[in-house]
């Protein structure tokens, strides 16, 4: 790595792109990818690895060797699905026994016309099986206290550091031995992150240390002046990773420790120097050959902080990205909307699909909703029909809906092929500003975007750019942003863009250095003001002998509105109340990733964030659903066929009568057709409409749990 020195000190993008430089860019991603459904059976635990975890069948042997049968892949084949992922290497270690057995399975899967995928776990490696090797070679990761890093209670897979490069190497081995002597089609790559999780074994060993040095000094180094601004000082080599005495471990609001944000930035910019030299060796042997990752997405976490991943860089090199959370598409118990739009719009815009862990149970209602809602929100690919029944879910429990509604996706699969978003709202979880970000500004992103969902407002989430049919966008308390991205924000309005304001949105620069006005004061109504600061010392910082004062929000009721040029912007001083927070630690201070639904509900003034939106909207969205709370929406628009999408999936336990969809005709064009398609029958596709003016309303007579509505242009 030799990028140039040179920085600008204020403003960048998360990820320094320039320590991805000397690695060309040459893959993408594979045609079949983009053009077949994605609906996946996993069988990913090695026979020994379930025998050492004490979690087999007495009749192991005869388990497993179905798992690489030819009944096996006829009765996969047999559900609709498409794709299988086998087990392979479990952190580095591969059973020569059960290799000939993936031979064998990859021979009928190449017979019967299924693809065949492997897993492969590297961020740890199975020391009970290395000894000599770790006698010799310097593999593993190291927490700062200097013990090793471990999976879990699973004390002999212990975690290796990606920042030694025999690591990588072994990592390649691997990758070239499943494609060379495999044929497969995918790598299913788990764990596939450099690091470790903050405050659970994050990796402080003296190659990451080193690197980190290196990061800093190609950095800073060359700029004094800067650096001294940056740092107080000039002694790079003297700046150590941080995180570690203080508990917990990691910063608790604002990250605006310069060492911990270089740090942040680090680790983001050596995960996606890893994925990017991992994809580009796979594009090497064999450029067909797709990539499911999983790291660190999620939607209330800080993931860049707590694990360096920064979904729109990490989710450029891999073409599936693997999602663990339990927020799987139903009503909650106390009422709550409970979905994955929001892990999906965060991927797309990277062109990357997810796949979920999906728990589809005994309940035939239950499965149509979690394929239904992959297929709404993740562009019609299911991804999980289920697993071997020795592992996880049974994938044959009610095979013939799996099939079923596979074969509904084959007919219309032209309806799920080349689609974009339409993007009335866009919600800015900028990539920096989040990464700084405190706990509250992620907690107001999710209620903000709760309200889009629930309301079934055409919006999108964006990281980087935000789409160029955006209307609105919404800064959920983005306290960090320099003057080049405030500069972007009033050019937005200037040209006829609006901006929903929260919080203490543009009150720091790009540094966390706070500003004596607003970034955004240009553009802010002027009864705006910057917020005084107050002491407001909390007991579990009670140790701090200097503790940053908090600001302190003048009259949360007033949110005062201006025209600006051709757009619109209206200012909210408090979204979300801080005190209705719980903690994101547990009782030993590590970070709490337990289920959690605090955030899964609309703004306690979600009233009055309507009618905000209402008149940013001007005359409101170009499209509209009205129906019962717990039916969703998701729209797109199709490249190059003037073809327009509104898909309509109902969480509720019973069929929903009378759902009406309302379209503003774009400009120019006409409507020529309407057809509606669902998976549920041909009472599900039932439907009216008519044009009046430059609306477009479709009556549709009962929604059961899965429709699409299809408008043609022209």
């Amino acid at each position: 790595m030799t990028p140039q020195t040179t920085l600008d000190p204020i403003t960048g993008s998360l990820v320094d792109e320039r320590f991805l430089a000397d690695i060309p860019r040459r893959r993408e991603r594979p045609a079949w990818v983009l053009n077949e459904s994605l609906a996946l059976v996993g069988a990913w635990e090695p026979l020994f690895h379930r025998r050492r975890l004490g979690t087999t069948h007495v009749d192991d042997e005869t388990f497993y060797a179905y798992e690489h049968s030819e009944q096996f892949v006829k009765e996969i084949l047999a559900i609709g699905a498409n794709l299988l992922v086998t087990a392979y290497d479990k952190n580095y270690y591969v059973d020569e026994e059960e290799f000939v057995l993936k031979q064998q399975l990859a021979g009928h899967c190449r017979k019967h016309g299924l693809r065949l995928g492997v897993y492969i776990r590297a961020d740890n490696i199975y020391s009970e099986v290395f000894v000599e090797r770790l006698k010799t070679d310097d593999l593993l990761a190291r927490q700062a206290d200097g013990r090793v890093p471990r999976y879990g209670s699973q004390e002999w897979r212990k975690n290796v550091c990606f920042h030694k490069p025999g690591n990588i190497e072994a990592f390649k081995k691997s990758i070239r031995r499943a494609i060379a002597e495999l044929g497969v089609d995918m790598l299913h790559l788990d764990g596939f992150g450099v690091g470790g999780t903050e405050s659970h074994g994050a990796c402080r060993c003296d190659a990451c240390r080193q690197d980190f040095t290196v990061f800093l000094q190609r950095r800073w180094g060359g700029d004094p002046k800067s650096c001294k601004r940056r740092f107080g000082h000039t002694c790079l080599e003297g700046i150590e990773p941080p995180g570690h005495l203080i508990l917990p471990a990691i910063p608790t609001g604002r990250v605006t420790d310069p060492v911990w944000q270089e740090w942040v930035s680090f680790r983001c910019t050596w995960m996606a120097r890893v994925a990017r030299i991992i994809s580009e060796y796979v594009y090497e042997l064999n450029p067909d050959v797709a990539i499911l990752g999983n790291s660190g997405l999620g939607v209330r976490e800080n993931c860049a902080l707590l694990e360096g991943y920064d979904a729109a860089t990490y989710c450029q090199y891999v073409d599936m990205m693997g999602n663990e959370d339990a927020f799987q598409a139903h009503m909650g118990p106390e009422g709550q909307v409970i979905q994955r739009a929001r892990q999906h719009k965060l991927v797309e815009p990277t062109g990357a699909f997810l796949w979920n862990y999906m728990q589809h149970g005994p309940s035939e209602r239950n499965l149509r909703r979690q394929l239904s809602h992959a297929a709404a929100f993740n562009r019609g690919r299911t991804a999980c029909m289920g697993f071997s029944f020795a592992c996880y879910d049974d994938f044959r429990t009610n095979g013939g809906v799996k099939r079923k509604f596979a074969d509904w996706q084959k007919q219309n699969w032209a309806h799920f092929q080349q689609l974009g978003p339409v993007t009335d709202v866009a919600v800015w979880r900028e990539s920096r500003a989040m990464a700084f970000a405190e706990p509250i500004t992620y907690a107001t992103a999710m209620r903000l975007e709760q309200l889009l969902i629930e309301d079934r407002v055409p919006f999108h989430i964006a990281q980087g750019e935000w789409p160029a049919d955006t209307r609105v966008l919404a800064l959920p308390n983005l306290a960090f942003l320099d003057d080049a991205r405030c500069a972007r924000l009033a050019q937005f309005v200037e040209q006829g863009g609006s901006l929903l304001v929260i919080g203490q949105t543009s009150s720091l620069d790009g540094w966390g250095r706070r500003r004596s006005d607003f970034g955004l004061r240009a553009i802010l109504p002027p009864e705006v003001r910057m917020a005084g600061l107050a002491f407001d010392q909390h007991i579990a910082g009670a140790n701090d002998p200097i503790k940053p004062g908090r600001e302190t929000v003048g009259d949360k009721d007033h949110w005062p509105c201006r025209q600006v040029g051709k757009g619109r912007v209206i200012y909210i001083p408090e979204l979300v109340d801080p005190a209705t927070q719980p903690s994101l630690f547990n009782a030993d201070h590590t970070y709490n990733f337990g289920l959690d639904l605090t955030n899964w509900r609309v703004p306690e003034k979600a009233d009055e964030v309507r009618k905000a939106l209402a008149w940013l909207l001007d005359e409101g969205p170009s499209m509209r659903v009205k129906s019962e709370r717990g039916v969703l929406a998701n729209y797109y628009r199709q490249s190059g066929t003037g073809r327009f999408y509104c898909h309509l999936v109902n969480l509720l336990e019973k069929a929903v009568p009378e759902i009406v969809f309302d379209m503003d005709v774009p400009a120019g064009s006409q409507v020529a057709s309407v057809r509606v398609i669902s998976p549920d029958g041909v009472d599900a596709e039932r439907h009216r409409w008519e044009v009046a003016g430059t609306h477009l309303l479709v009556e549709l007579a009962r929604l059961d749990i899965y429709s699409v509505i299809i408008i043609q242009t022209t």
